[in-house]
């Protein structure tokens, strides 16, 4: 889930690079794969398995829960 993420991310930016002119940030594109792939996983399982907090720290360990 966590590749999927990333491949969704940077294609995103990659075309708003592209077709919107905007800069290509990596701290940006890092913290919306956090952000998206904890939400995903939130729609995936229907009960959080951690907090947001712990999956930026340990996204790993949440999975296995």
């Amino acid at each position: 889930m966590i590749w999927h993420t990333t491949l969704w991310c940077i294609w995103k930016a990659r075309n708003s690079a592209i077709f919107t002119n905007s800069s290509f940030i990596p701290d940006v594109i890092v913290d919306d794969i956090k952000v998206l792939s904890w939400k995903w996983s939130l729609e995936r399982v229907k009960m959080s398995p951690c907090m947001f907090y712990e999956w930026t720290r340990d996204p790993g360990n949440c999975l296995l829960r």
